[in-house]
């Protein structure tokens, strides 16, 4: 297996050889689609939301080069006209200097960043790269439109935490930290809000949250891996691009109205 490093942890070679918290996700969404990005046929969107995201995460990683390296990777975040940074990314610098006023959201955004670790989960090996670990916490900085709950289809309103998996994120951490260092540490979000004056909280995942997200991963894993294998026929979401752009008409379908 592929030894990791923060220059080949995104590369589809790790991919092939560890599952991640973010590859599970999309594996709940559409495993056709996360198998067919494996193969090099399909990228899920880069989208400016997760940009912003991405643009806050590197000013707080602790490495002073993060920010001008994050800037060259992507130029998009400038107006090509003026050179001056997108709207968005302005939002971005007030959601930072959001984070920056408050002393408790500093302290847990302290330690050491982008650790990677591995480990075997339900008879699979997983990698994961924490934004912030201690010996006493493991921390994930987090970007969220607002704190309101989100609508899921087939659950209801849920909350953002669960709506995004982060509980999922952080059963799984938690469990590979375990395995490494022989301590079960508590999980800590750090979020701040695109809201046009953002909102910021630090919430702390109760250890009862972590072990119900877990059991979650481990009822779905075993399908999703044989999938991933090829021993098994990836299911189809119909929703997603992927499954659009992939699909192949065979023959009319029939019209029915639903009753209400």
């Amino acid at each position: 297996m592929i030894t990791l490093t923060n220059f080949n942890y995104f590369s589809p070679e790790a991919m092939t050889d560890y599952w991640s918290v973010s590859q599970f996700k999309q594996f709940v969404k559409c495993p056709a689609a996360a198998i067919a990005e494996l193969k090099g046929e399909y990228q899920w969107e880069i989208s400016t939301a997760l940009l912003v995201g991405s643009y806050v995460d590197a000013y707080f990683t602790g490495d002073a080069g993060a920010m001008g390296r994050f800037a060259l990777e992507h130029p998009e975040i400038f107006n090509s006209r003026t050179g001056a940074l997108k709207s968005e990314f302005k939002q971005a610098e007030t959601m930072i200097e959001a984070v920056k006023r408050q002393p408790v959201m500093k302290d847990y955004l302290f330690g050491d960043h982008q650790q990677i670790f591995t480990g075997k989960l339900f008879d699979v090996d997983w990698k994961v790269k924490l934004d912030v670990y201690t010996e006493d916490r493991i921390v994930d900085l987090k970007t969220v439109k607002d704190f309101n709950p989100i609508y899921e289809q087939g659950f209801g309103y849920r909350s953002w935490i669960e709506y995004w998996g982060y509980d999922i994120q952080g059963a799984i951490y938690q469990k590979i930290v375990e395995q490494n260092t022989g301590q079960k540490l508590p999980f800590y979000i750090v979020a701040v809000t695109k809201e046009k004056v953002p909102d910021v909280a630090v919430i702390h995942l109760p250890q009862h949250i972590l072990d119900t997200a877990l059991k979650v991963v481990e009822a779905k894993i075993d399908r999703f891996d044989l999938m991933k294998k090829g021993l098994m026929p990836a299911e189809r979401c119909e929703i997603c691009d992927w499954c659009k752009q992939s699909k192949r008409l065979i023959e009319p379908e029939e019209f029915e109205i639903e009753e209400a």
